[in-house]
């Protein structure tokens, strides 16, 4: 029998590659350190970057073919701001379309808060048999350095209030944006319009909803979230984002009685 392909030597269970996946819109001061902090890891990996430009009007596009250095990257773009889950579903679209099912792939945040020393962990969680791994700011030797108090308490709400739903049981930070995916676990969830079915924050939440519900198996892995690195001010919003996630939960509740 002839030999198979060559595995990537960092991966246990076969994996071939990894496919990052970076919402970003106005992030432009951002950019420098997200490419120096992302550049030694995805060159080690053989890892492919995609950015979705949403909307941008801060020349955020423009950075990051300034710092893209031996980065393999591509840069989508929105015409207009769409929002995060939107953002999300046309990467993770893009990394589906080049993935194979052994495949990672990895979301994160494009204003540098995502600490990518704690990419091997992430990995080697879904190495170990997790189709979804999260790092989650809440999780024991977890926390957020440099949010705001709200910030804090809002996040672990929308936690509690969406496992108390159905949710992953031991997931501590559900809408943790920095998580590694199987490329095979999204495909599970099959052929529908939207693979992220909210357009704003909410969006990975429901993702991860989903896949939960489609069998697929959550975990975690502590790590810090690093707001005190980040410049400029957040895109979130009380006003939009609060509405949103109490849409989603209460058609959640619903959906489970």
């Amino acid at each position: 029998m002839a030999p198979g392909p060559a595995r990537d030597p960092c991966g246990g269970r076969g994996r071939l590659l990894i496919h990052f996946v970076i919402p970003a819109r106005d992030e432009a001061p951002n950019v420098p350190r997200l490419m120096a902090d992302l550049a030694p890891h995805a060159c080690r990996l053989g890892g492919r970057v995609i950015v979705v430009d949403d909307g941008s009007t801060d020349g955020t596009a423009d950075e990051l073919e300034r710092h893209r250095g031996g980065v393999d990257l591509v840069i989508l773009r929105h015409p207009r701001n769409l929002g995060v889950g939107a953002a999300l579903e046309t990467g993770l679209r893009a990394a589906l379309a080049a993935a194979a099912d052994e495949d990672a792939i990895v979301t994160l945040e494009a204003d540098a808060t995502s600490d990518l020393e704690d990419l091997p962990s992430l990995l080697a969680r879904l190495d170990a048999g997790s189709d979804v791994v999260l790092a989650s700011p809440h999780a024991p030797g977890g926390a957020i350095a440099g949010a705001a108090r709200w910030r804090r308490i809002a996040s672990k709400l929308v936690s509690r209030s969406f496992r108390a739903a159905g949710g992953p049981p031991d997931v501590h930070t559900l809408s943790s944006l920095y998580r590694a995916y199987r490329a095979g676990a999204l495909r599970r969830l099959g052929v529908r319009p939207r693979l992220v079915r909210e357009p704003g924050f909410p969006g990975s939440v429901a993702l991860l909803l989903d896949l939960h519900d489609a069998g697929c198996t959550v975990s975690e892995i502590p790590t810090v979230n690093r707001w005190d690195r980040r410049a400029g001010a957040s895109k979130m919003s009380l006003r939009g984002t609060v509405p949103s996630y109490a849409r989603l939960l209460a058609a959640r509740v619903a959906q489970r009685r």
